[in-house]
């Protein structure tokens, strides 16, 4: 296969893991506290994406992460395309919940290392399949660490997916560990998730457990519907605190979206 590669002059791999001064990892490692919206495919289509992204965009977003646990109905790639040619002024991250929603379409994809499993599969398999393809298509990847953290009551449908047992969420010190394993890996970007649709978000302690160890980009996700939660969460130390719920059951406003955005920063 090596050769196959090299007959395909695919990129060298300094440009696959940032690629540039401008790349998306670059700038997350320089960005204030912010929200980041997370979009399924399944739930907006690419006309309904570019509705709501006119209000996040105009409030300060910049980067919208694409993707789902599971994908019954859309096509990533056909989503993707259509998506960014209706609304381009957004960069499109894929948050790739399996090798298959793998696409070319987007601007940077999280390469996850999902630290909490003790499946193999999505400790190296999946990673092993999606190497060649990243290689060849040449687009920023991101290394990411990616950390599942709940309690049994409120496992969700990644949890499902991934046959993964989530971290206690009230075991901060098994959550910074997890992470600093990531990190001694060379993962560049953390993200700590209790699952969408989750019932409650991470605690602080859990958070500022991780920023002690190490000034990477730092995203949380799960259990976030008001600013509020938000704040707190920036405030014990996240980058972005991932809002993809929340914004999916009632279209946020631009007033909403700037709310999160002024709280997050204030």
């Amino acid at each position: 296969m090596g050769a196959a590669m090299a007959r395909e002059k695919a990129p060298p791999m300094d440009r696959l893991v940032a690629s540039g001064a401008m790349g998306i990892l670059s700038a997350w490692q320089q960005v204030s506290p912010q929200p980041l919206w997370l979009v399924d495919p399944d739930r907006l289509t690419p006309e309904e994406y570019a509705r709501r992204a006119e209000a996040y965009y105009e409030a300060g977003g910049q980067w919208v992460l694409v993707g789902g646990s599971f994908l019954a109905q859309a096509d990533m790639s056909a989503w993707c395309r259509e998506a960014k040619a209706l609304f381009p002024s957004l960069a499109l991250v894929l948050f790739p919940g399996s090798v298959a929603q793998l696409t070319p379409a987007v601007d940077a994809v999280l390469l996850l290392f999902l630290a909490s499993s003790r499946n193999p599969y999505y400790l190296i398999g999946a990673q092993v399949e999606a190497a060649p393809i990243l290689y060849r298509w040449g687009g920023e990847v991101i290394p990411t660490t990616y950390l599942l953290v709940g309690m049994p009551e409120d496992w969700r449908t990644v949890h499902y997916i991934t046959q993964s047992l989530p971290i206690p969420a009230d075991k901060p010190e098994l959550v910074q560990a997890t992470a600093l394993a990531g990190l001694l890996l060379g993962q560049k970007v953390i993200y700590i998730d209790a699952g969408s649709g989750a019932a409650h978000a991470l605690s602080p302690e859990a958070v500022s457990a991780v920023r002690a160890i190490t000034t990477a980009p730092l995203l949380v996700g799960g259990g976030v519907y008001s600013p509020e939660t938000a704040q707190v969460l920036l405030q014990a130390g996240a980058t972005f605190v991932v809002i993809g719920t929340a914004a999916e059951k009632k279209p946020f406003s631009r007033t909403a979206w700037q709310e999160f955005f002024s709280l997050c920063t204030s």
